[in-house]
């Protein structure tokens, strides 16, 4: 296998692999995680075990929205199809552009969520707990959408 196959190979792998941890993370946890801890009368301090889950979770989505970033670029580089980075003008790049546009407002919302449960561990008020579940079911509901470009493209 010449190098420049194997090397984009890997380019391709590690994407896959970056979008399973960041998208399939926001999806466990809005899915499984938080509904499992709430509905768990055993649980005395819900928050406390969200909290911790969440504090684990956080550097596998930063160095996963990170990575993706890195080896989009490559990947959109090496691509024949590719143009520029918001070009409509093929059913290709659109795809590829309005996946751009979900990816950037989901990395906008991830940090707002990051900094709404700063606020929760301080304030530990429920609206705003309830806040960052929102956006959370959100940004997984994108996330759904992302792939299903991604499938496309």
């Amino acid at each position: 296998m010449p190098n420049q196959l194997l090397l984009m190979n890997v380019m391709r792998f590690l994407h896959n692999l970056f979008t399973a941890l960041w998208i399939g993370g926001m999806l466990l946890m809005a899915l499984v995680i938080l509904p499992g801890i709430r509905k768990n009368p055993k649980i005395s301090e819900p928050l406390m075990v969200i909290n911790g889950i969440q504090d684990r979770i956080k550097p596998f989505a930063l160095a996963s929205m990170a990575g993706l970033a890195l080896t989009g670029l490559l990947l959109g580089k090496s691509s024949k199809s590719f143009t520029s980075l918001m070009d409509f003008g093929t059913p290709y790049m659109t795809a590829v552009s309005v996946k751009h546009i979900l990816i950037v407002v989901m990395v906008i919302l991830a940090f707002v969520r990051l900094s709404i449960n700063k606020r929760v561990k301080v304030e530990k008020k429920m609206e705003l707990q309830k806040l960052s579940a929102g956006i959370l079911a959100l940004n997984a509901l994108l996330g759904v959408v992302v792939l299903f470009l991604s499938s496309m493209i």
